[in-house]
């Protein structure tokens, strides 16, 4: 079904960058599905979540999704995941050997559903060749503002997002082998003790992640219980407070950026 999907998106008239997001959609579509089935919690996060707001669906110049998991869904999700994705969808996380995009030197820290046909690109940020697309998935962790002030927790965030796959430096090598022995887990089971013990009253992104910052922690009560959104016509799950949530990120987020600030993450796309 899904390559049926995709097949029948390529062959439509509609531009590049509409097929691409398209495509990206039946990605969600896949996973939203795993996470009923399986009682798993997410929700659509940053322009994801602007989108839908704002346009009922994509950013028009946007071509990415992103979602968020507790971790502990995090966890059960990357259990389960590679065992359910249908042909054509590949998962990708730091500990993949196998990567899905071998010619980019940075590896993600975080989990990836990629689809990995028909499109071509260059990453704005990197400059460095990509292909196919994919759905980014960030996982969260419980925390307070002061946990989030410690220098250990910023040292530990440091050595644990990102990996250089072919590194140069005795520092690259350095955090490859803190990454390798799972130093973040420190952290990770840092969080959940302190969530047992009731004294998180909020959630960030992972310590896995470039964004495990106070600008980005959330009240718990902003982002729970979730609740759904249209998207593109697809019901997707989304924080409580959507209001206070895309205020933190965007300011006026209903305002229309200027047009030159409209770039999407892939350039020079092509099929």
């Amino acid at each position: 079904m899904f390559k049926d999907n995709v097949e029948s998106i390529i062959d439509s008239q509609e531009t590049d960058l509409r097929k691409l997001q398209l495509v990206i959609l039946e990605i969600m579509k896949v996973i939203d599905e795993i996470c009923r089935a399986n009682n798993i919690e997410y929700w659509i996060d940053s322009g994801t979540l602007l989108g839908s707001v704002r346009h009922g669906g994509f950013i028009p110049w946007d071509d990415d999704c992103d979602i968020c998991m507790k971790r502990e869904d995090y966890e059960k999700f990357e259990k389960i995941v590679s065992k359910n994705l249908p042909e054509g969808l590949f998962y990708d996380n730091k500990y993949t050997k196998n990567r899905c995009q071998k010619e980019v030197d940075i590896q993600p820290s975080f989990a990836k559903i990629y689809y990995l046909g028909h499109f071509k690109g260059y990453e704005r940020a990197s400059g460095e060749k990509c292909v196919g697309t994919f759905v980014d998935i960030f996982p969260c962790d419980a925390v307070n503002e002061e946990m989030l002030n410690k220098k250990w927790s910023k040292a530990l965030n440091r050595i644990s997002y990102f990996r250089k796959t072919r590194p140069t430096k005795i520092r690259d090598y350095a955090k490859l082998f803190l990454q390798n022995i799972r130093i973040e887990n420190i952290w990770i089971n840092h969080c959940k003790k302190a969530k047992g013990k009731n004294l998180t009253d909020s959630i960030v992104y992972g310590v896995d992640t470039p964004f495990m910052d106070n600008r980005w922690r959330h009240k718990n009560e902003v982002v729970f219980p979730l609740k759904e959104y249209n998207f593109e016509g697809c019901k997707f799950l989304g924080p409580n407070d959507y209001d206070t949530y895309l205020k933190k990120y965007y300011g006026d987020y209903m305002m229309i950026p200027p047009e030159e600030e409209r770039i999407p993450h892939i350039i020079n796309l092509e099929l």
